[in-house]
């Protein structure tokens, strides 16, 4: 992973965590799609996604 891929998924964690904690999605499906049109790409936003989901009140 490059310093660039790594600087945006640490960003996008961060925005997740943000996002979740605000209660502006119900599950992971709707974080994903919050996080991509926050302008993440897709495959970053489903990692992110999965890397919380266990720590994260999200329905499935």
């Amino acid at each position: 992973m490059t310093q660039t891929q790594s600087i945006a998924h640490l960003s996008c964690f961060i925005e997740a965590v943000a996002i979740a904690k605000q209660n502006k999605c119900s599950n992971r499906e709707d974080l994903k799609v919050l996080l991509q049109q926050k302008g993440y790409e897709e495959l970053v936003a489903i990692e992110t996604v999965e890397e919380l989901s266990p720590q994260l009140p999200l329905a499935s």
